[in-house]
């Protein structure tokens, strides 16, 4: 994902937001002040990339469609730079969007920067998850509603209201826990190794379960599905 802002006048160093902290409508032409690119290959003109995770922060929302999608844009520049290669401001982030490497790493920042106690800093960092788990099951909820539409449009109804029922568990632990699967740090599997058929679903996932495809490969579905329950990546509409 990227994040870009509109350059003023076309000009990069008259970034909306960095270079000019204040704005009028007049300036932007029409323009939205940011965008956000869920294709890293995608530039916009009369736009510059600002993708960090300090801007994330401070424009992301409410650009990006939920809290879910800062958070993975977030965790994906700390994966990139890691942990080590952050400033102390990008660690304290990293902490607020549930980014960081491990708990113990994240407790060394917070007693080396900020002065604080082992149990103060073990508390913080339980505070931290706590205010984030909130925000990010918010936006699964939101995400599953608008999951169930791309299904049906890979599915009849029929295969559709099955691949509900079937994966039901999953669903709920979603929208309920946030967990994703395995591969999101989840000690469980969830529904993105359901949709995937990966670790506890491998070769018993969704494409083996024998759903007609509607339209398009299973490779495209299970992608449009990770886009969404994943990244956020979804048209909302009135």
């Amino acid at each position: 994902m990227k994040l870009f802002a509109f350059n003023i006048n076309g000009n990069t160093n008259q970034k909306v937001g960095i270079d000019e902290l204040s704005w009028s409508n007049d300036v932007l032409n029409d323009n939205k002040p940011f965008l956000i690119s869920y294709d890293d290959n995608v530039s916009y003109s009369d736009y510059s990339d600002v993708s960090t995770i300090e801007n994330w922060d401070r424009f992301g929302l409410p650009y990006a469609t939920d809290y879910g999608s800062v958070k993975f844009a977030v965790k994906d520049i700390v994966d990139e730079k890691s942990w080590s290669g952050l400033t102390n401001i990008e660690k304290d982030l990293a902490i607020k969007y549930y980014s960081y490497p491990s708990d113990v790493e994240a407790a060394i920042h917070l007693m080396t920067t900020k002065g604080l106690g082992q149990q103060e800093a073990q508390g913080y960092i339980l505070r931290a998850w706590h205010k984030h788990h909130l925000n990010f099951i918010e936006s699964c909820k939101l995400r599953w509603a608008y999951a169930k539409y791309y299904v049906l449009l890979y599915l009849s109804r029929v295969d559709a209201e099955d691949l509900f029922e079937t994966t039901k568990n999953l669903i709920d632990y979603y929208v309920e826990t946030g967990r994703l699967g395995v591969e999101y740090n989840d000690d469980n599997s969830g529904i993105i190794d359901f949709i995937y058929s990966v670790n506890e679903y491998s070769g018993q996932g969704m494409e083996e379960s024998g759903y007609i495809l509607q339209r398009g490969t299973w490779t495209e579905f299970r992608e449009q599905l990770k886009d969404v329950f994943v990244y956020g990546k979804y048209t909302e509409y009135n």
